[in-house]
């Protein structure tokens, strides 16, 4: 499973021909037929039966979850989520960009039954487990040829993104980080630190070991000015104003980053970013960590985004994806970074559980070798099409951006000013009509195309439909009525 050259198309001959003939995009033939017909909606959501469920969870469940979508999810497969009610929706979610190969995928469901007849809990933290090593073997020959070579594993992204910042902390002997306008890196522990939503934030501190710096958003440049002709001044404001007036004590332990911004709202940085940051960390002495939570294991057309530019991290975080719907993260690092913490430095009760570890392998597999990233960057260049066919025809579309099926839709009022348009009805239009999104942004504006991989064109082209269907109520609500003009008869 070694991968070659990025730049490479990897792809046979043979598959490369199918991934391109666009109209041949079924779903895998293991898709169970209840999960072709969506969408299908035959009792209003959230149903009766969906209702009993809102009303238990609303006295017994912490409120601090931000639900949408009020319906009561009952099951999944291929690209299709079903309620206790018995409706159907298109899932342009992806569970969060989890469900990758698909809900259901045969082997990773088969992997987990079978595992689990054997043996649930794995003791990793004390014992050896041979699928333990398999799975953190496999993340390396999909890691830049090998060149990251060692995994920790937890059981979510941001515990593996608090793992990367305290092997930084223990490698370089520093302490300070330098993160970006608009991340995401999780709501616990050191991964708050690193992100920079205020509503996230809120009520938590001192947080001081923490820089801040401008993402290359072009589309909302913080210095309004363009891209090329900007010569990135977003990366030279970081290097000459963040680190050298005032911001840095000079104990910069690493920059984390996003190849792709998620939750900032789907924004695409141009290439020469990641391979500045890449510069920028050799002469600082520092580590760089990409944060492949969302972006990685095929979504954006390679295995993990930071392929695009051709940019091999110190660390690279992953999460989401890559337990295919077991709660897993993992922390992969450069051989000589990882080796240099001793036994006990760091530990996780669960980290490396049998469940988690044999449904990553399965699900990981799965992607490689059902060519999955080059399916998602094939139907990505459709969707883009279609989606900037849409905009087009709808002021309120100000820009759509995107790599494979990690795309973005920002909305705005006005595309001179690009003041922000909440989109919350718009992702209520769509899911009362059979289609799940999820918003994403700083100002909740970007709608995120994120399907499962394996997602058909029939149910891509199906889900632009009520997309546009939902837009054009949207706008329609969102002008003001005229009032009538009565004419006066003449006398």
């Amino acid at each position: 499973m070694t991968q070659s050259d990025p730049k490479l198309d990897r792809t046979p001959p043979s598959v490369r021909n199918d991934l391109h003939a666009i109209a041949d995009f079924p779903f895998p033939a293991w898709v169970p037929d209840w999960a072709r017909r969506a969408p299908s909606i035959t009792v209003a959501p959230p149903g009766p039966r969906s209702k009993d469920v809102v009303k238990l969870d609303k006295e017994y469940v912490s409120h601090a979850y931000d639900r949408v979508f009020t319906f009561t999810i009952d099951r999944a497969a291929g690209a299709t989520v079903c309620d206790v009610d018995g409706n159907l929706y298109i899932d342009w979610t992806a569970g969060i960009a989890v469900m990758n190969a698909g809900w259901g995928h045969p082997s990773v469901v088969d992997a987990i039954r079978k595992q689990s007849e054997k043996l649930v809990h794995s003791f990793a933290n004390d014992t050896y487990f041979d699928k333990e090593a398999e799975l953190a073997k496999i993340l390396s020959d999909i890691s830049f040829s090998g060149k990251l070579k060692g995994t920790f594993f937890g059981n979510s992204g941001a515990e593996a993104v608090g793992a990367a910042a305290k092997l930084s902390t223990y490698f370089t002997k520093k302490f300070e980080f330098l993160s970006f306008h608009g991340a995401y890196h999780g709501r616990v522990g050191p991964a708050l630190n690193f992100t920079s939503k205020l509503k996230y934030r809120f009520g938590f501190g001192p947080m001081n070991n923490v820089l801040f710096t401008p993402y290359a958003y072009c589309y909302r440049c913080p210095f309004k000015m363009e891209y090329p002709s900007c010569d990135m001044y977003c990366m030279h404001y970081m290097e000459d104003q963040v680190m050298n007036l005032g911001g840095s004590t000079g104990s910069l332990a690493a920059v984390i980053v996003e190849p792709v911004q998620g939750e900032g709202g789907y924004v695409i940085p141009p290439d020469e970013f990641m391979p500045f940051l890449r510069k920028f960390c050799d002469r600082n002495n520092a580590l760089l960590i990409a944060d492949e939570v969302q972006a990685g294991l095929g979504r954006t057309g390679r295995i993990w985004s930071s392929e695009w530019t051709d940019t091999v991290p110190d660390i690279l975080v992953a999460g989401k994806a890559v337990g295919g719907g077991i709660p897993l993260g993992a922390m992969i690092a450069k051989p000589e970074i990882m080796k240099r913490w001793r036994p006990g430095a760091h530990s996780s009760t669960f980290g490396g559980n049998a469940i988690q570890m044999a449904a990553g392998i399965a699900h990981i597999n799965a992607i490689v070798e059902e060519h999955l990233p080059e399916r998602a960057a094939a139907m990505g260049e459709y969707v883009l099409k279609r989606l900037r066919e849409l905009q087009d025809k709808h002021e309120i579309i100000g820009d759509v951006r995107g790599r494979g099926l990690m795309i973005g839709v920002e909305f705005v009022k006005n595309r001179k000013t690009k003041e922000p348009l909440d989109i919350t009805q718009l992702q209520v239009k769509c899911y009362k009509k059979g289609l799940l999104t999820l918003t994403s942004g700083t100002y909740g504006n970007v709608m995120r195309i994120s399907p499962p991989l394996i997602i058909s064109r029939e149910f891509m082209d199906k889900g632009i439909e009520i997309f546009e269907d939902a837009i054009t109520e949207l706008e329609r609500e969102s002008t003001p009525q005229q009032p009538a003009v009565v004419t006066q008869p003449q006398p």
